[in-house]
């Protein structure tokens, strides 16, 4: 269910971005501190949309991985109370 979701989502923002890219053909003026460039508005958006993108993977990769270390962590701490809280086997049986 969630793969459909997925490939949904992602078609559906395939679609706006090329329906953005055609509905925005003029060219724009970008001033760099050492140089100029003139590009599509639809090349700009999309650049700025894939550098957030980037940006927002790095964040959430820091993110996940410092909750998957903590979550290890506390894993093995809790793994000595587990062993000290089981029952001994029953020898009269």
């Amino acid at each position: 269910m969630f793969k459909v979701l997925k490939i949904i989502l992602v078609a559906f923002f395939l679609i706006c971005a090329f329906v953005l890219g055609s509905q925005n053909p003029q060219l724009v003026q970008i001033n760099y501190i050492i140089a100029s460039n003139t590009l599509p508005l639809a090349v700009i958006i999309s650049i700025c949309f894939l550098i957030g993108v980037v940006i927002g993977c790095f964040i959430s990769f820091k993110i996940f991985s410092k909750l998957k270390w903590q979550n290890y962590r506390l894993k093995k701490q809790l793994a000595p109370e587990k062993d000290k809280n089981k029952l001994p086997a029953n020898k009269d049986a």
